[in-house]
């Protein structure tokens, strides 16, 4: 069971948001790397304008901080070539395509990681009282001889694995990643934490 549950780290941790940052920049479409105007506008609905603001603002400063004040992006861009060049095979034309896009997600999945940062400390409250609430039903069970099947405690926590997972997953996806879908996690997270709280070793 242990080595299966790293094995599910390891996938959605680690090589699900690897191969996709390597991949994906190679896709010819510039529109599939930009931040959807879709989103951007329901995280104003969600949480206003000032807050909206905020977070490209975060999201722009660590950008130029990590990428663009020590020349790294105008170094890669450089290196990969120009666009339109065939005197290589096209080779030059990808290159820099890749590295564009690169920069592309790498900055969306520094947006979005800011907004992520505005739910986490709501969304960490509320897995809290869940799990609190989850772990007196267990030993309200437990005092009253009450049996819940093993089976409820491993589907959560792989639930939870596969929830958690996916807000990696999600920094890199290609679509729109609306307001609701924080909220959505929240929800699932707290749901699945208070079943696995009260679900393990309820048999004692």
């Amino acid at each position: 069971m242990a080595s299966r549950f790293g094995s599910h780290l390891k996938i959605w941790f680690l090589l699900v948001p690897v191969l996709a940052i390597a991949v994906m920049p190679a896709i010819p479409e510039r529109k599939l790397f930009e931040i959807p105007d879709a989103e951007t506008d329901s995280l104003v609905a969600s949480v206003g304008q000032e807050r909206a603001d905020a977070a490209i603002r975060s999201a722009n400063d660590l950008f130029r901080r990590s990428f663009v004040d020590n020349g790294i992006v105008h170094r890669t861009l450089t290196a990969s070539g120009s666009v339109g060049g065939m005197n290589d095979g096209g080779f030059s034309s990808f290159a820099h395509t890749w590295t564009e896009n690169f920069w592309l997600l790498a900055y969306r999945m520094m947006f979005r990681a800011m907004v992520m940062k505005m739910w986490i400390v709501g969304t960490l409250l509320f897995a809290l009282g869940m799990f609190i609430d989850g772990t007196a039903r267990r030993k309200i069970k437990a005092s009253a001889a009450g049996f819940v099947s093993p089976l409820s405690f491993h589907l959560a926590g792989h639930g939870l694995l596969l929830v958690t997972g996916t807000l990696f997953g999600v920094l890199v996806a290609p679509v729109p990643v609306l307001a609701g879908y924080w909220l959505a996690v929240a929800a699932l997270l707290g749901v699945l934490l208070w079943k696995a709280a009260e679900s393990f070793q309820s048999s004692r």
